[in-house]
């Protein structure tokens, strides 16, 4: 039970680090800690990239990765990978999600698209 009891510390421990991250440096100092807890990245809305193309995305991940300022995230179906360069986010949002469940991010990058990351945090059954 000592195990269980420990990766109960380090969920409260992250959604408490995930709580108070308000940018794009905290963010980082997070997310290189985070390790084996689900993660969603989607667009709120459609985003355009600038051309007139307009897509929505969602990513669901196990694990992200940082490499310099930029983000990725590489779908859990290795279909989907997404990076995103930290330095375009201008505000970042933090708060407990709807269903209790985790953390909610909401990014908000300089051309002001907006992105959920979200972080689920609650205890989950070990489906093995």
């Amino acid at each position: 039970m000592d195990g269980m009891q420990n990766w109960t510390n380090y969920l409260e421990v992250m959604r408490n680090r995930l709580l108070i991250v308000n940018d794009a440096d905290s963010l980082i100092s997070v997310l290189m800690d985070v390790k084996n807890i689900p993660i969603a990245l989607s667009t709120i809305e459609d985003v355009t990239d600038g051309t007139g193309l307009n897509m929505s995305l969602s990513v669901i991940c196990s694990e992200v990765r940082i490499a310099g300022r930029v983000m990725c995230l590489t779908s859990d179906d290795m279909f989907t990978t997404v990076q995103l360069n930290l330095d375009t986010v201008k505000k970042i949002n933090a708060k407990i999600s709807v269903d209790g469940k985790g953390v909610v991010m909401k990014l908000t990058i300089k051309n002001g698209a907006e992105f959920l990351l979200m972080f689920h945090t609650d205890l989950m059954e070990e489906e093995e």
